[in-house]
């Protein structure tokens, strides 16, 4: 039996021949496109096959060379300066001892933007350190516009930035496109799981091709739950596809209070173990003039600090603490606060009976509010036939 493959997927193509000229249209990767060969189907013994070499990682348990990493979070929180952190430590060689990234030779990045300007990549990529030389953009006009379209085979736009991936002159390491949606051509719909796939099958062949790690940037749906699975909605098929995902998120607590933070972690890895995900602080430098129309600052993440937790079991945490903030207490919950507020302020003991007086004028029964008497103090008297005291137990007053 034979199977045609397309003449792309061919290492011979490349290595012993030069990079082909690019097609310039966009195309789909239908038959007429690609050119076939006659590759032989046999069983091979796995004794005699070549074993794949290890893993090789830029952030070890974060971003996997060769492979694609998906990074999904909520519109708008920042998880786009994550990449930039990366970009940072990659085009300069400086270690990031947090993401397990080590001291190296310093090497490119090529970023794909659809959502920020140039100028505010690159007044983001300035304050963090970056090597602008090495951090190219991938577009069609000197200002940043014109993103390219990707199908789901080796052509068009795609087959041009893996020809020039090649070229002498550039080392890549990474390769980031945000946000990932905004690039894929419009005959595909990521909502049909296999159109999905096809769409990420070409940015697969590309990282292992050129040994680059792929970072693609998407957003969460407004779910309102912690599973991370159903937060990536329609492009739940990124996190089955990608080697890794990581899922970046904020809590209700940072988002109500002005100091800023991002809570960004490993959620899947088919290659290691599931790293505690990381607390990044949020800084917002004053770059330029401030304007009527421009505020003049831009933002960077700093002081990494572990959440000993991964960032499914931190999204599950908040999502209990919401949802024990919002319900209503019960009766043992209230008759325990009562207490509480009654003994507030007074001399210790008090008459036990008004202390029952007090649960009965807000409607509490007598069994729940002797349960929850007895739960955080003690009635008794001081002789025999005097009335009954009540006082809290020390762990019973907070």
């Amino acid at each position: 039996m034979t199977a045609a493959i397309p003449e792309w997927f061919r290492a011979e193509h490349y290595d012993d021949g030069p990079v082909p000229v690019p097609d310039s249209s966009p195309g789909t990767g239908n038959a007429a496109e690609v050119a076939t060969s006659n590759p032989v189907l046999k069983l091979r013994r796995l004794s005699e096959m070549k074993t794949p070499p290890p893993t090789k990682w830029i952030a070890r348990g974060w971003l996997p060379r060769s492979e694609i990493t998906v990074l999904v979070g909520e519109e708008g929180i920042g998880k786009s300066l994550l990449w930039v952190r990366i970009a940072s430590r990659i085009t300069t060689g400086q270690a990031d001892p947090a993401m397990k990234m080590p001291t190296r030779q310093p090497a490119d990045v090529v970023v794909i933007v659809t959502e920020d300007s140039a100028g505010e990549v690159e007044a983001r990529l300035k304050v963090s350190g970056a090597d602008l030389t090495r951090v190219f953009l991938f577009c069609a006009e000197d200002d940043g516009s014109g993103n390219p379209v990707f199908g789901n085979a080796m052509n068009g736009d795609m087959l041009t930035l893996d020809a020039m991936l090649a070229q002498d002159g550039i080392d890549p390491a990474l390769v980031v496109v945000d946000a990932w949606v905004d690039t894929v051509s419009g005959s595909l719909t990521l909502k049909d799981s296999q159109q999905a796939r096809q769409a990420m099958h070409p940015w697969k062949i590309l990282a292992q091709r050129h040994d680059i790690a792929v970072l693609l940037m998407t957003h969460t749906n407004r779910m309102n739950t912690a599973n991370t699975r159903d937060l990536m909605g329609s492009t739940a098929v990124l996190r089955q596809k990608a080697r890794m995902v990581l899922f970046a998120a904020r809590s209700a607590a940072d988002k109500e209070s002005e100091a800023q933070h991002i809570w960004v972690g490993p959620d899947k890895s088919n290659v290691t173990g599931i790293a505690s995900a990381l607390k990044f602080t949020v800084k917002v430098e004053q770059v330029r003039d401030q304007t009527d129309d421009d505020p003049g600052t831009t933002a960077h993440l700093i002081a990494p600090a572990d959440a000993c937790m991964t960032i499914r079991d931190l999204l599950g945490q908040w999502k209990r603490e919401e949802t024990d903030a919002e319900r209503a207490p019960s009766k043992s919950e209230q008759a325990l606060e009562l207490i509480r507020e009654f003994m507030t302020g007074q001399g210790q003991p008090v008459p036990t009976e008004d202390v029952r007086a007090h649960l009965a004028d807000n409607g509490i029964g007598f069994k729940a509010a002797q349960k929850a008497m007895n739960e955080i103090g003690q009635s008794r008297a001081a002789a025999f036939g005097a009335p009954q005291t009540y006082s809290l137990h020390q762990s019973g007053r907070s």
